[in-house]
């Protein structure tokens, strides 16, 4: 089992220059935890979470913040053909919930596995056996 099989393969991201405010509508309208966040290249240059947004909105009250202020950096990524076993295993060693696909060939993001896309993957594994 590859990461692209499970992987959301159309990832909402947000731009480096966007106010956190404007980040928090974009997960609250979609069910989001977790943006990656692009710069003006469309390069991936980090991931924001939910929680980053709540610290920031905590920090920051009204003030006007750029995502790119308060994302995490640098990112970890995943191939879109690496194994989901290689992906479990770098979720649970750096305690994150998500990993941006990143197709090195093409230059791009190309995706988004996610903790639930992981646990989807093992009802799935586990619907078979059963």
């Amino acid at each position: 089992m590859q990461v692209s099989d499970d992987m959301n393969p159309t990832p909402i991201t947000i731009d480096t220059g966007a106010d956190y405010k404007q980040a928090f509508e974009v997960m609250k309208e979609k069910h989001l935890h977790h943006l990656p966040v692009l710069d003006g290249d469309k390069k991936i240059v980090g991931i924001l979470a939910l929680r980053d947004l709540k610290l920031a909105a905590q920090l920051f009250h009204e003030a006007p913040v750029e995502v790119g202020d308060v994302m995490h950096n640098p990112v970890t990524t995943i191939a879109p053909d690496a194994d989901l076993m290689s992906a479990i295993d770098r979720l649970t060693e750096q305690g994150i919930g998500c990993l941006p696909v990143f197709d090195e060939a093409k230059g791009e993001l190309v995706g988004i596995l996610t903790e639930t896309d992981l646990l989807r993957a093992l009802r799935e594994l586990l619907s078979k056996k059963a």
